[in-house]
């Protein structure tokens, strides 16, 4: 298994401990600290009495760059992706080696949104993002990435696609279910209860705006593969609802740090997308500080 991690130093125990604590252990470990400068790779190896565990260091070349090497410095024959900050449930890995010996593919856990402090929320990843029936998942992969990172696949599998690419931080995984699921891998879901706990950080990439940079060039690097007219059809709507997404997180976040130019610009970029970001688009053009401020209080759950 492998775990891409940069400056994890202060999570790091947490998502290794997990590890240790399954009733099915993996037969190798592989973390890779990015370029890390706050001694992630030393708290890493405390756990080499513990864990089958290599820990390699290398120059900060971004999360795919690091999953590449992870896996390539590993030898099993199945993969299984943990996030450095993420945690495992004690029945998380034997759930999905059982299940890919049944039914092989890509095989990819339920998770709860974890807030360290906080509590745990009810809503599954799952429940946000259902595992399409086999025959729609092709199309589906296009509108939603459905796939969790918590998911376990075989070595042959990713050679064949040539694994994790470059230029997709924060969406790299997108990209290669896409390109998985178009050789005929099929996505499974394990049963049960979510097997994960995964971190929910403000500042996260997953939570800048930018992620949508991202998200807009898998879905444009997908492009030339798409092969029926449904397929086109699905990533010119989701390309278009991107785009606009993309303009209104931009417009907030230029909003926020007083570039009020830009936050107009990017906000006319949201006008094409759905009722309520066309609103809030306008909200931005019109008066940018004080829509980014109220924006701001109501997510922080500030009285208005």
């Amino acid at each position: 298994m492998v775990v891409p991690a940069f400056r994890a130093a202060s999570v790091i125990s947490a998502a290794l401990a997990s590890i240790a604590a399954q009733s099915v252990l993996p037969a190798q470990v592989v973390v890779v600290d990015d370029g890390s400068d706050d001694g992630t790779a030393d708290v890493a190896r405390r756990f080499s009495e513990l864990l089958p565990l290599d820990v390699v260091s290398q120059r900060n070349a971004g999360p795919a760059a690091a999953r590449r090497s992870a896996v390539a410095a590993s030898t099993a024959p199945l993969i299984a992706l943990l996030d450095a900050d993420d945690v495992w449930l004690p029945d998380h890995l034997g759930l999905l080696v059982s299940a890919h010996g049944r039914r092989g593919g890509i095989v990819t856990a339920d998770a709860l949104p974890w807030r360290p402090g906080g509590m745990l929320s009810l809503a599954s990843r799952r429940s946000q993002f259902k595992i399409p029936p086999p025959r729609l998942q092709r199309v589906e992969i296009l509108r939603d990435n459905f796939v969790f990172i918590g998911a376990l696949f075989s070595r042959a599998l990713y050679e064949v696609v040539g694994g994790f690419r470059d230029g997709f931080t924060g969406a790299e995984d997108w990209d290669l279910w896409i390109r998985m699921i178009r050789t005929g891998a099929v996505v499974h879901g394990t049963l049960g209860s979510p097997t994960v706990l995964y971190r929910v950080v403000d500042g996260s990439l997953t939570r800048r705006a930018s992620i949508y940079d991202r998200y807009l060039a898998v879905l444009q690097a997908a492009g030339p593969g798409c092969t029926t007219d449904e397929e086109r059809q699905v990533l010119e709507s989701r390309l278009a609802w991107v785009r606009a997404r993309r303009g209104l997180a931009h417009a907030y976040e230029a909003a926020g740090e007083g570039r009020r130019a830009a936050a107009r610009q990017f906000a006319r970029e949201s006008l094409g997308g759905s009722a309520k970001v066309t609103a809030q688009g306008l909200g931005i053009l019109v008066a940018p500080g004080t829509t980014a401020k109220l924006a701001d209080r109501v997510r922080h759950g500030a009285p208005r």
